[in-house]
């Protein structure tokens, strides 16, 4: 059931030039607000596919809830999901032309000084969670319910990935649910795989370049036909190719430091999800 009375089910399939029209046909019945921003969205739509939700509010002198009013006014269901047709034009067009438009983006945000450095990553972070609003709320349930069915959940994850796992194993450690890191460090990750039980439970953490001692940690557990679940960034991950639920989140970030806050966003709805849910069913 959707809440949002202008969704349209074909909006997934909305092109760039469809969307244009639209906002043009719309423009005179908008809200001062909302027409500030359906004009500087026609007129940079660079602008609109590249920047985040808080460089895009700041610039046209809205808050971000406007930005996500503005997009349901057109059917999305928020921001981000709007967002994905600025970005599919890009996607579609010439690759020297996206290299362009990524070279100019990134000599027009240059911070200067570490506040503007402070900013920068603040508004990377915000877009971030922004982009976990996304979720599929039935791969949440999913997931829900094969952390509750699992007598032991193992966790992998290194490099940028090992702080979200880390937090994880710390959250199921407080709900007193068994679990374990997989130990790379002294080259027990394959020995645990090993012994895991049919009720067991893999969560899978890695995003590009993916480490593959994690890659293959997924793999033997698929193999031995034991649940997964994986945190990555695109369709054909390696860990979305061998996971029952898979969730992809910062697949659209750019740098040398990629944000985490989606995923950690992600791992604590999951925590806070599967305590209420228990807290449900003792009650009952």
């Amino acid at each position: 059931m959707v809440d949002n009375p202008n969704f349209d089910e074909r909006l997934p399939n909305e092109t760039f030039e469809t969307l244009r029209n639209r906002i043009r046909d719309r423009f005179d019945s908008l809200s001062p607000h909302l027409q500030r921003i359906a004009r500087a969205s026609l007129d940079q739509p660079n602008a609109f596919a590249l920047s985040t939700i808080a460089t895009i509010a700041s610039q046209t002198g809205v808050q971000h809830s406007t930005l996500i009013r503005f997009a349901k006014e057109f059917g999305y269901s928020g921001f981000s999901e709007m967002q994905q047709v600025f970005r599919h034009r890009l996607i579609e067009g010439a690759p020297i032309y996206r290299e362009q438009v990524y070279e100019e983006r990134s000599i027009a945000t240059r911070p200067s000084g570490l506040a503007g450095v402070l900013h920068e990553c603040v508004d990377e972070q915000i877009a971030s969670l922004e982009r976990v609003r996304s979720i599929d709320p039935e791969a949440l349930r999913r997931a829900l319910s094969m952390l509750h069915a699992a007598d032991h959940v193992y966790v992998a994850g290194l490099r940028r990935s090992r702080p979200i796992a880390a937090y994880l194993v710390y959250g199921l450690m407080r709900t007193e649910h068994k679990c374990s890191m997989l130990d790379f460090g002294s080259g027990m990750a394959e020995q645990q795989i090993a012994n895991m039980g049919a009720n067991d439970l893999l969560v899978g953490i890695a995003f590009t370049p993916y480490s593959p001692a994690v890659i293959d940690a997924v793999r033997d557990a698929h193999l031995r036909g034991r649940s997964i679940i994986s945190l990555t960034d695109t369709p054909s991950s390696p860990l979305a190719r061998n996971a029952e639920v898979s969730f992809l989140v910062d697949n659209e970030t750019h740098g040398q430091f990629r944000p985490i806050a989606g995923a950690i966003g992600l791992v604590q709805t999951l925590l806070v999800g599967l305590m209420q849910a228990e807290e449900l069913a003792s009650q009952g």
